[in-house]
């Protein structure tokens, strides 16, 4: 026990530079450490969260998405170019002719409403993306949010 004190009294500046110098490695360490993870997040991980959880419970079936299909096209010279479903948000292309007017690509928004249940409205966004192809600045998008604080829109906002 004498030889350690004897030891501990010899060397004690050596010692106390070492233990910050380890404690100081450690910090940068662990700084380290949270900075690549910030950069390389983990992919295993839903970028959405939990926020997908509820729609589990309210799959939208590739029978909605032909019964909103058969809503867009029952217009004449409207044509559904995709419907994306991520996580809670529905995304819907549509390529219209130049003959078609904005009023009635809003009255067709309204129907394409009425092809989704009043459940799957209350969970899931729906965004219609409407193209012209001969005239790409006359594009339009509407929003229809899904149900928050217990109350729904009627109609997509534009």
């Amino acid at each position: 026990m004498k030889n350690f004190q004897d030891f501990l009294k010899k060397h004690k500046k050596k010692l106390i530079i070492s233990a910050i110098v380890l404690i100081v490695f450690i910090i940068c360490l662990f700084a380290f450490k949270q900075i690549l993870s910030y950069l390389n997040p983990n992919k295993k991980e839903s970028v959405y969260g939990d926020r997908c959880e509820l729609t589990e419970s309210i799959m939208i079936t590739d029978e909605r998405k032909e019964k909103v299909k058969e809503a867009i096209e029952s217009y004449e010279n409207m044509k559904v170019s995709t419907i994306d479903i991520k996580c809670n948000l529905i995304d819907i292309v549509i390529n219209v002719d130049n003959s078609v007017e904005e009023k009635t690509v809003k009255s067709m928004s309204d129907k394409v409403l009425e092809a989704f249940s009043k459940e799957e409205l209350k969970y899931y966004e729906i965004e219609l993306m409407v193209n012209w192809p001969d005239d790409p600045e006359k594009a339009m998008m509407g929003t229809h949010h899904k149900m928050i604080n217990g109350e729904m829109n009627d109609h997509f906002v534009w």
